[in-house]
């Protein structure tokens, strides 16, 4: 299981982990994933999606081209592709082909089968695709921490162990087999984090942050002890830069000023808190590292629009209307 946060781990002497720390929050989890086999040439195209997907290619060639880039990605045996951006993409073995409705074509074969033409043939490909799903509310810090697309060569440190998970992924989602969902929700936080560790995803973004020499310190700082009335006199003292330096190079690299990252990541686990226990606003303001419940209630508000408490009670009714049966809803999970 990937560890929470600090204030709720209870292990607070653990080095701080800001990537585990950000995808607990995303709660990250399987969905379906499918193994396809196709032969000659073809292109289909799919719509937006609310989801991460992935597919990790075995044999042949593919192309992926997402909606509004110039260039497709040419994925070739060994390759991954993780794709969180939602906009439309055409997969196919020949882009120049005009592209069919990717749903309708499985639609129309035959017993929810996943080959066709013949994938024996010297042209034939196969593939692992489907997605991840993850907490919609926390679409934001998906954007934050994934790149839009991320494209894994055969040749990149993290593919080896990535293909090996999504192929027991695929071979595991959607078996009949006692504790396949258990095994499946592992495997996808697993692979997930394998790629997002591919050093060629850190280049850019909250992940090339975490990757910088300085400021990866910085957030594993702030995600270590997020109570600590931090100062930016502080972290660049304990990072060795100036304050001048650190503030400009974490806001390069975040897009925002170290505080304010520390403040938005408080209310990260605040809303979160506040969604699964039963905490006391004034216990909570306090792991928090505000001062009292009152300053608590005015950061909170300002962030998400409303007191902490009336946040809660509109969580906890969303979530019974969503379940107004609870022991119907732990049988036919």
């Amino acid at each position: 299981m990937l560890r929470p946060p600090p204030f709720m781990r209870d292990r607070p002497d653990l080095p701080s982990d800001p990537l585990s720390d950000v995808l607990a929050l995303l709660q990250v989890r399987s969905g379906a994933a499918l193994r396809m086999r196709a032969g000659g040439p073809w292109a289909l195209r799919f719509p937006a999606y609310p989801y991460l997907k992935f597919i990790a290619q075995l044999r042949g060639v593919l192309f992926v081209q997402v909606e509004g880039d110039i260039h497709p990605y040419r994925l070739e045996a060994g390759d991954c592709l993780l794709m969180r951006s939602g906009r439309p993409y055409v997969a196919a073995t020949d882009l120049a082909l005009p592209a069919q409705d990717g749903p309708a074509h499985f639609a129309a074969l035959l017993g929810g089968a996943t080959t066709w033409g013949d994938p024996n043939a010297a042209d034939g490909m196969e593939m692992i695709a489907g997605r991840f799903e993850f907490d919609a509310s926390q679409c934001d810090l998906l954007e934050q921490v994934v790149p839009p697309e991320l494209h894994i060569r055969a040749d990149a440190q993290a593919a080896p162990a990535l293909r090996a998970l999504l192929d027991l992924y695929g071979r595991e989602a959607g078996a009949p087999d006692a504790g396949a969902r258990l095994v499946t929700d592992g495997l996808a936080r697993i692979a997930l984090v394998q790629a997002l560790r591919e050093p060629g995803g850190a280049r850019h973004g909250w992940l090339g942050a975490l990757a910088d020499p300085k400021i990866g310190p910085a957030l594993r700082l702030l995600h270590g002890a997020p109570e600590r009335r931090w100062s930016v006199e502080e972290l660049a003292r304990e990072t060795a830069m100036s304050r001048s330096a650190l503030a400009q190079r974490f806001r390069q690299l975040v897009g925002m000023a170290p505080l304010q990252y520390l403040q938005a990541w408080r209310m990260r686990l605040a809303r979160k808190a506040l969604h699964e226990e039963d905490t006391p606003l004034a216990t909570l303001a306090w792991r928090l590292g505000y001062a009292s419940e009152s300053a608590f209630s005015a950061a909170f508000k300002r962030s998400s629009g409303s007191a902490p408490g009336l946040y809660r009670q509109k969580k906890r009714a969303a979530e019974t209307a969503r379940s107004p049966h609870p022991g119907a809803d732990a049988l036919t999970r």
